[in-house]
């Protein structure tokens, strides 16, 4: 499968097949992975998938139950296990994971730990809703320098099943805060970059501008069609946070270049006053 990249002025994105460059805060060229990967580190084009996943449940899948989980990395090359040891740290973490249900409606992003068994990692999490979960699994291989984006089927909760939530909105209340999403664009199409930007407002309509540093960004923002195959990350153009006493807001821009039409459910993590808050947005793709 061939890969492609985009890398806007700090701001990295993937989805499907994309292509596209730009320079980060400090004049590092990156180079961004798609079709369900990023690349946030190197320089070079993504290469096929050198890591595969396989989800070991520890317990039954329960909707609003704790639900300890492992899964374990192994190289598709040789089948042997991938260790920390063997992945790069990027964004202050070396394994990301991205759950997703099928609604598109819960979104939850973990940090699984190494456990005593060679290549097997644990985290917990749980379900909000009924229905097919997935997990996207972020790392790079020391070996290739390059971000690997890999997905498994992670649980199916329950017996009901929805399909994909389409509800359109560009602005949300989470916790007493307004957030709205705008583009320089009237309409998204497919294969059409535009400059996207949300904006944090207080109940007051003051700007908020104590966003605190997340994963060594202000903030971290995931895109998934309504296909619940592909999906995008982007982190906010200009200077990333390197103390985390420093503070950013109300603006967050960005830049989008979807490859496929349809429904995007976009979801914005922040944290603010300690508490890492997900807002969701929904938008169409012509």
């Amino acid at each position: 499968m061939k890969k492609k990249f985009l890398n806007a002025l700090g701001i990295t994105l993937g989805i499907t097949t994309v292509a596209s460059q730009a320079l980060s805060h400090e004049g590092e060229s990156l180079k961004m992975a798609s079709d369900m990967k990023m690349n946030h580190c190197s320089h070079e084009d993504q290469q096929e998938s050198t890591i595969k996943v396989d989800v070991l449940l520890s317990s039954q899948a329960q909707k609003d139950k704790i639900i300890p989980t492992r899964i374990k990395l192994t190289s598709i090359k040789d089948n042997k296990e991938i260790l920390l040891s063997d992945l790069k740290e990027v964004h202050t973490k070396k394994i990301h994971v991205l759950i997703f249900d099928q609604t598109l409606t819960d979104y939850q992003h973990v940090h699984p730990e190494p456990t005593k068994e060679p290549g097997v990692y644990e985290f917990s999490w749980s379900p909000k809703n009924e229905g097919a979960y997935k997990i996207w699994v972020d790392i790079v291989p020391l070996k290739t320098g390059k971000e690997e984006y890999v997905t498994a089927s992670l649980a199916t909760v329950g017996s009901f099943s929805k399909a994909a939530d389409k509800q359109l909105s560009q602005e949300a209340k989470v916790d007493n805060n307004l957030y709205s999403l705008a583009f320089d664009i009237k309409e998204l199409k497919k294969g059409q970059a535009a400059m996207g930007k949300i904006k944090v407002l207080n109940k007051e309509g003051k700007d908020v501008k104590d966003l605190e540093p997340i994963m060594g960004a202000f903030a971290h923002i995931v895109a998934i069609n309504e296909d619940f195959n592909t999906i995008a990350h982007v982190h906010p153009m200009g200077k990333e946070p390197t103390d985390e006493k420093e503070r950013g807001g109300p603006e967050l821009m960005f830049h989008f270049m979807p490859e496929k039409s349809g429904f995007y459910k976009i979801w914005l993590q922040i944290k603010l006053a300690g508490k890492e808050i997900f807002v969701p947005f929904g938008v169409n793709v012509k």
